[in-house]
């Protein structure tokens, strides 16, 4: 009888554990109807504090509903107050307090504004329906403008971005909406490579607190960082543009010399384009962002292989062909320089360096 028993309760625990992973693949899903079904038998049964965090996740972001939402939260932080996702609930659901204010009262702004959110990259007019959500008289105007400056800035428009930061100060000095904004137009100064303009902005955030220093020292080390990289650029381009026009000059010495000018693909071309094209291929496959930066490379290396192998074979020479091997060498670092701050890897790479691949 009590193998029995054991028997049963292992059978309802896979059970159990069976059901808990079909609701979490139906709160994964993009179908509305599924979704919505999935999230009503979460809101009527038993469920552990991940699974309603999720659908509370659901309800927020997919299916636009931010009370359905703050129901879930709170019945998590009813039920499960000291669960790992209680945390994360609690900053959701003062945020959906806050939006949708006594009794659901801003009930109907608070949803377009999610509605906004989740449809921003698949819409012309986000500028428009942000701007009109602020302008209205509700306690979520202020997070609604701090939010399209954020999109505007994630999107290259910084100069945009930044108008509506100081709108976000200028109407709601005094919330926690405008904090974040100051910083943010500083951000976006930096961002826009607007050194004198961000410098200005940084000078002007309240230094009161530990975290305040905090954030203008990391403000300024970006700024200074910004500057130098910029330097760098200009330098890395004339070094660049030297070496081609170098070896281009003693291409045609050696061709003078030899009284023959030939353009065929050197052995170090032949040899070295399908292992270019290899690492390039790999490049797109392995992570998109990294595939314009290894194309770039690898074309300025074979251009400047091509050349200089060109020259070397109408006239060697072990003083030529060091100065050639120099030249590649500092053409092919300014080449990745110029790839990596182009392409925004510098910084991934500087992270990388110091704490480490993510795993």
């Amino acid at each position: 009888m009590r193998q029995g028993l054991l028997r049963g309760v292992v059978i309802l625990a896979f059970v159990a554990r069976a059901a808990h992973a079909d609701l979490a693949g139906d709160l994964a899903t993009d179908d509305p109807k599924a979704l919505a079904a999935a999230v009503h038998a979460v809101e009527i049964d038993r469920a552990d504090p991940d699974t309603l965090y999720a659908a509370g996740r659901a309800a927020e972001d997919k299916l636009i509903d931010p009370a359905r939402a703050l129901a879930l939260y709170e019945r998590l932080l009813r039920e499960a107050p000291d669960a790992r996702a209680a945390a994360a609930a609690e900053r959701r659901a003062m945020i959906l307090r806050a939006e949708l204010g006594p009794g659901d009262a801003y009930r109907a702004q608070a949803a377009a504004f999610a509605k906004l959110v989740a449809e921003a990259d698949r819409t012309s007019d986000v500028v428009a329906r942000a701007e009109a959500l602020a302008a209205q008289d509700w306690p979520g105007a202020p997070a609604t403008m701090l939010w399209l400056a954020e999109w505007q800035r994630r999107h290259g428009a910084f100069a945009q971005a930044e108008f509506h930061y100081e709108f976000v100060v200028g109407r709601w000095p005094a919330s926690r909406e405008a904090a974040i904004a100051r910083v943010g137009a500083a951000g976006a100064a930096i961002d826009a490579h607007q050194w004198d303009r961000a410098e200005a902005l940084v000078a002007r955030l309240p230094h009161a607190t530990e975290t305040d220093e905090m954030t203008r020292v990391e403000l300024t080390r970006a700024i200074r960082n910004g500057t130098w990289r910029e330097r760098f650029v200009v330098i890395a381009w004339v070094a660049l543009a030297a070496v081609f026009l170098g070896l281009v000059a003693s291409l045609a010495h050696a061709a003078r010399k030899a009284r023959r000018l030939s353009l065929r693909p050197p052995i170090e071309v032949i040899y070295g384009a399908p292992v270019a094209a290899v690492l390039v291929a790999a490049s797109f496959t392995a992570h998109r962002a990294i595939g314009p930066a290894v194309t770039w490379i690898s074309g300025v290396g074979l251009a400047l292989a091509w050349l200089s192998g060109a020259a070397l074979e109408l006239a060697g020479g072990r003083l030529r062909s060091v100065v050639h091997v120099v030249a590649c060498v500092v053409g092919v670092a300014c080449a990745g320089y110029l790839a990596l701050t182009h392409d925004g890897l510098i910084d991934l790479l500087v992270e990388t360096v110091r704490f480490g691949p993510d795993v």
